[in-house]
């Protein structure tokens, strides 16, 4: 994630903006899901159950933040090979690619609860009596802290309008008598 500067012309385009976030990282997190689904599912068919019955075990340690500290780890020293700045596993088949995708499912989660967070505490700065024209800016730091800064001048400028009207004399029609 980068971090970026966002100028915001009010807090309700802070919180639009945060909750069309949500809903990409939600989207991904189905998509990620999804996918783990159909892999876990083609390689029941065609594979060893006891490397299905571990990746379950790691499926499951996901979606429940109290099991996920107790999953061991023993498989990513023996197979995951470090290259200084990048890392690649040793071996060919679904389960390298599977490992990566619960890592992505696991980092996505983990934005989507720091995001729902960050909304949920401008929601209750609101509450607490912040107008909601008042524009702000903002960064979200990779950590996904969310620092704020509030302007004075929420609303855009407004955009030249020009109203006229005018009058376009009809034609007249001359009846030819033959």
């Amino acid at each position: 994630m980068k971090e970026e500067i966002s100028h915001f012309h009010s807090i309700e385009a802070l919180q639009l903006h945060l909750g069309n976030s949500l809903k990409e990282l939600k989207e991904k997190s189905e998509e990620y899901s999804e996918i783990i689904g159909e892999k876990i599912r083609f390689e029941n068919t065609t594979n060893d159950s006891t490397e299905i019955s571990e990746l379950k075990e790691k499926l499951e340690g996901v979606s429940d933040s109290k099991k996920k500290k107790t999953v061991k780890r023993r498989d990513q020293t023996t197979n995951w090979h470090d290259l200084g700045p990048i890392s690649f596993y040793d071996g060919i088949g679904t389960k390298g690619e599977l490992e990566i995708y619960f890592k992505a499912l696991e980092k996505t989660k983990t934005e989507i609860e720091k995001i729902e967070k960050i909304k949920n505490s401008i929601d209750n700065l609101i509450s607490k009596g912040i107008k909601r024209e008042l524009g702000c800016i903002a960064l979200l730091n990779q950590d996904l802290t969310l620092q704020i800064c509030f302007v004075k001048t929420g609303k855009p400028k407004s955009k030249f309008a020009y109203k006229s009207s005018f009058i376009i004399p009809s034609e007249i029609i001359h009846e030819i008598k033959i």
